[in-house]
């Protein structure tokens, strides 16, 4: 078995291997009537991908690359050079949906000047009447950060979780190993959010052993976690603290 090896890095070859509008050049060649089915879904983007056995989420590769790096909303995303600077999706779907599962290939194309990515934070809700559409949005999450990783760019996971009944499948596709980014802004709600958050946490150190936990939000106490922990300064605290 012959091991091929690039004379050119991911990124380079992600550049060199899609249109200025970022999209594929092996996509334009396809034609346009097979075209549709091909790209329903992004299932044209699988290449190099491998998934889970459980329920076939696309498995994430570790980062333990730097976290010494500003954050910038996706709201603010064309006020920035993206140089030492981290694209975060801690924000309501809506904001970034669209664009980033509906258009991911000219998406990506226009935000690769940036460093660093989190893999985009689709909610997961508690109580839902189905899991479905919770399991929609952990698979979607793990697709888009793995596509950034195949091709190169430095994408950071990130850990979502629902009501108690997501965690039989919300973990799934997080490397082991790596760092993993969670947002900690809903945690103050009321003490079964706070009790949920903390359990989560301790549930992705068990599982996934992360060599460091990113909490986008205050510092706060998180009872009986022994992996390092770094607190990010979100947004809103920043605007009272300076209002």
């Amino acid at each position: 078995m012959t091991t091929h090896i690039s004379l050119f890095p991911p990124k380079e070859l992600y550049y060199m291997e899609h249109t200025p509008k970022g999209v594929s050049i092996k996509t334009t060649m396809i034609p346009k009537r097979q075209r549709r089915k091909v790209i329903y879904d992004n299932m044209h983007l699988m290449e190099g991908m491998t998934f889970t056995a459980t329920h076939s989420f696309p498995q994430m590769l570790p980062y333990n690359d730097s976290t010494d790096f500003e954050l910038v909303s996706f709201s603010d995303r064309k006020k920035h050079t993206g140089k030492n600077e981290a694209l975060i999706f801690f924000l309501d779907d809506y904001r970034f949906r669209n664009q980033l599962w509906c258009d991911l290939e000219r998406t990506t194309f226009s935000i690769s000047h940036y460093d660093y990515f989190f893999t985009p934070d689709f909610s997961l809700w508690r109580d839902l009447p189905t899991e479905y559409y919770n399991q929609q949005n952990t698979f979607r999450t793990r697709f888009v950060g793995l596509f950034w990783q195949l091709r190169g760019f430095k994408a950071i996971p990130t850990f979502s979780f629902g009501g108690l009944q997501s965690f039989s499948y919300c973990l799934e596709g997080l490397p082991s190993n790596s760092v993993i980014a969670v947002c900690g802004l809903s945690n103050r709600k009321d003490a079964q959010a706070y009790n949920i958050w903390c359990y989560a946490l301790r549930r992705l150190e068990a599982e996934k052993h992360p060599t460091l936990i990113l909490v986008y939000g205050p510092e706060i106490e998180i009872p009986d976690l022994h992996t390092p922990v770094k607190f990010l300064k979100d947004f809103i605290s920043k605007r009272f603290r300076h209002g």
